[in-house]
């Protein structure tokens, strides 16, 4: 991905173990703070999967805890770009950004993301040219061999 990433804090199974055992001592009604503090902890964790539950938690704070609400919603779309959805990583930068335009945190995600979404773009854009050119070498040679 982009620079957005570079300076974020990951954290070790160690320290998602602590996050995780106090979320699960206070099953089966977490309180949201636990939630809360387990996704952000998955959403900085070097494993895949432990992002995919990170935003998932997040999502949930989001929804039912106001005064959580803007955290969440920033750290779920920090955790979907790490991802690679930039779909969804853009809908809750939004999220952010309508109840905190100046929000600095959420401006430099929006701008990681409109980077990624035109480098991509560019790529895809390569991908097309290279492929158009090689058919372009593949009907000259037929076009070639029937003479």
């Amino acid at each position: 991905m982009t620079s957005l990433l570079d300076g974020e804090i990951e954290l070790d199974a160690k320290d998602i173990a602590g996050l995780r055992k106090q979320y699960e001592a206070e099953q089966p009604n977490p309180t949201a703070e636990s939630e809360f503090h387990y996704g952000w902890g998955l959403v900085h964790s070097r494993v895949r999967r432990d992002n995919e539950l990170g935003v998932v938690l997040l999502a949930k704070v989001a929804q039912s805890t106001p005064t959580l609400r803007v955290e969440a919603n920033y750290f779920s779309a920090l955790g979907y770009f790490k991802l690679g959805d930039l779909a969804k990583a853009r809908e809750f930068t939004e999220k952010v950004l309508k109840a905190h335009p100046a929000h600095p945190q959420a401006r430099a995600v929006m701008a990681a993301i409109d980077e990624q979404v035109q480098k991509d773009g560019l790529v895809g854009m390569a991908i097309v040219g290279g492929a158009v050119a090689a058919l372009g070498l593949v009907v000259g040679a037929l076009a070639r061999s029937r003479k």
